[in-house]
């Protein structure tokens, strides 16, 4: 058992898809190659709905292979992280939540990941204290401390937040007295 041409191909792009300059005329080379070896290829699917919505700025064409690659294998756990992170930035917070929902049935997704998203989607709609609660779960699933760190980090941030809703608040408050 060794690595298909799909594959060869696949890491060639991900490969000139690294590091400050990209080498794009080999990443589209060795991803057509890929795909054209095989069409149903989970990581470069990925990688192309990654390239759509990410530098093309072309979400729906992304959610295709996205999509696609879920219609092909529903445990493919690399596509589900990518997938709702994109929905939530282009605000589709309610597709990003069915997405988390289903991809916390599946065993070897990283549970880390998946809180931490949805402490994201909590954050963009304000709900701060249910965002922290995801940080907090997101943290007892951590197994390394670069990502751990992150998570402290992400808390920080948010709670940086909450304080700015509090003062803004009380700011209303004063002025209303005033009056």
């Amino acid at each position: 058992m060794g690595l298909t041409l799909a594959d060869s191909y696949y890491l060639k792009a991900k490969a000139a898809t690294s590091g400050f300059c990209s080498d794009w005329e080999e990443v589209c080379e060795s991803l057509n190659y890929a795909l054209s070896y095989d069409e149903n290829h989970c990581a470069s699917l990925c990688l192309l709905g990654e390239i759509y919505a990410k530098y093309l700025s072309m979400p729906e064409k992304a959610f295709e292979c996205f999509d696609k690659v879920i219609a092909i294998d529903t445990s493919y756990e690399d596509v589900y992280p990518m997938y709702i992170k994109y929905l939530i930035w282009n605000n589709k917070i309610d597709r990003a939540k069915k997405l988390v929902d289903f991809s916390q049935t599946i065993e070897t997704i990283s549970k880390a990941e998946i809180n931490w998203l949805s402490s994201y989607i909590e954050e963009t709609q304000g709900k701060y204290k249910t965002c922290l609660k995801y940080l907090k779960e997101a943290k007892r699933h951590c197994y390394n401390d670069h990502y751990y760190d992150f998570m402290v980090d992400e808390q920080r941030r948010i709670e940086k937040k909450m304080k700015l809703d509090k003062k803004k608040k009380s700011s209303k408050k004063s002025k209303k007295k005033r009056k």
